[in-house]
């Protein structure tokens, strides 16, 4: 098993977050004329952006930062659950975290992870 450190973000951290959900949401608009808010509607906002092949496979950055924000609608919809950083051998990654449980989700590489991995010509 790896050790990790699991700590509430810095400020710095929250900066990183905050900067990526409004790229999230620049590309959003950019593409789709639409706007996220961190409500449940930006799940479909989300899936038609990434229908629509305008963001590239390659962007890793940009499937991040949806991620996040794929993440914060997550956090609206489940009080009790909240931004934490995951520190291993691996890096730094914001995380969701379930109260205090060892429940974690890392929504920043959710997307980016599967859609790397999909196959050229499927998708993206």
């Amino acid at each position: 098993m790896v050790d990790q450190k699991i700590e509430p973000p810095t400020e710095a951290d929250v900066d990183a977050i905050a900067r990526a959900l409004i790229h999230a949401e620049h590309v959003v608009h950019e593409g789709l004329g639409r706007k996220l808010d961190g409500s449940r509607d930006d799940l479909r906002l989300l899936q038609e952006l990434l229908d629509s092949s305008t963001v590239e496979r390659e962007a890793t950055y940009t499937l991040q930062a949806l991620g996040l924000a794929f993440g914060r609608v997550f956090l609206t919809e489940n009080p009790g659950s909240d931004w934490w950083m995951v520190e291993d051998e691996y890096g730094r990654d914001p995380a969701i975290r379930y109260q205090r449980s060892a429940v974690l989700a890392y929504p920043r590489t959710m997307l980016s992870k599967r859609i790397e991995r999909l196959p050229l010509g499927r998708g993206l």
